[in-house]
């Protein structure tokens, strides 16, 4: 018997001091943005936590699709989660502010600034997140968007009857519809064989991304349009962190900060070096920069995506709350442009 109780006493104890476990997330893979945002998260939680709290990161594929591991979160059953603006149109519709090409810009400075201290994205549009049981942690940049194709692509004309790769929200890819191509939504892990079998013609992402992604083995050309950067949001399950202690709180809040100054800092480096990488392995491949003429004619082309996303915002709710929801839409995106030009 005493044997018996000294057993099930250091069985207690060993349950007592075992890891608190939170699961992360996200749409990307190793070496990429979000996993050095995700293990700067996760180092900084076992920092502050003394080891009680650990972190365990699932990557792009391991929980399913990016709308997977959103819906996960949603419902609890993963605590934190990494994904794009463009994959999260069908659960906050009014995201998609900032998947409005030409609003954020590429100015790397402005572009942080707006993305983790604007007083629109982080009251106005952080209550929706609230809506569908998720807490806007911070935004992070990774990099300029970046146009692959096989062929210059200078014009909207030049986008006719090519099949452009896109995001899965409606904003993405009803702006390759007014640039003249054919969006073709595809979760990421599908787009190196459709390039490669020719079923898609292009494709839009980081280069950091393309690199690791090996996009550029199967495009012939790389074109910078100066039409906005990839942004990646990091919400956490509402109800789960409002049922933290204020010391797990702001734990997590640290955590965050040092996590977006990393990926920050990542993103700088590894777009740099993944560029000199794409052009030591394919010096062929074709580099194009949109002159300021050129970008003006998409630039122009984009302002009727202001109300196609009124249109979604306002499409995504009941008729009686149709109308407030097409207002807040204009209130979120005019005052985010108004927000990225005082910070210019």
């Amino acid at each position: 018997m005493k044997k018996l109780l000294t057993a099930l006493l250091a069985l207690g104890i060993s349950f007592g001091v075992s890891a608190e476990t939170w699961k992360f997330a996200s749409e990307e893979d190793k070496k990429d943005v979000q996993d050095i945002f995700a293990q700067t998260f996760a180092d900084t939680i076992k920092k502050e936590s003394d080891g009680d709290i650990r972190v365990k990161i699932y990557y792009y594929g391991q929980l399913g699709t990016e709308n997977d591991i959103v819906e996960l979160t949603a419902k609890g059953t993963v605590q934190f989660v990494s994904v794009g603006t463009g994959h999260l149109g069908s659960y906050v519709p009014e995201v998609q502010a900032i998947s409005v090409p030409y609003v954020m810009g590429t100015d790397t400075d402005v572009v942080r600034k707006v993305l983790t201290g604007s007083k629109t994205i982080y009251n106005d549009l952080a209550d929706r997140f609230e809506n569908v049981n998720l807490k806007l942690l911070t935004m992070i940049s990774e990099g300029e968007m970046v146009w692959g194709a096989n062929k210059a692509i200078r014009s909207p004309e030049d986008f006719a009857g090519q099949k452009i790769r896109t995001f899965t929200s409606t904003i993405p890819v009803e702006t390759y519809k007014t640039f003249g191509a054919t969006p073709t939504p595809l979760s990421w892990g599908e787009v190196y064989g459709s390039l490669q079998l020719k079923t898609v013609d292009g494709m839009v992402n980081p280069i950091y991304f393309i690199y690791n992604a090996k996009w550029h083995e199967v495009q012939d050309y790389l074109m910078f349009p100066g039409q906005q950067p990839y942004v990646g949001t990091v919400s956490t399950n509402s109800e789960w962190f409002n049922g933290l202690s204020a010391e797990k709180q702001e734990m997590v809040r640290k955590a965050i900060a040092a996590a977006e100054q990393a990926a920050h800092e990542y993103q700088l480096k590894i777009n740099q070096e993944n560029m000199d990488k794409i052009m030591a392995e394919r010096p062929d491949i074709k580099v194009v920069t949109l002159t300021p003429e050129e970008r003006s004619r998409f630039k122009e082309l984009s302002t009727s995506l202001h109300e196609t996303y009124y249109d979604v915002v306002e499409n995504a709710y009941d008729d009686a709350d149709k109308a407030s929801a097409r207002e807040g839409a204009k209130k979120i995106l005019q005052n985010l442009i108004q927000e990225v030009k005082d910070a210019s």
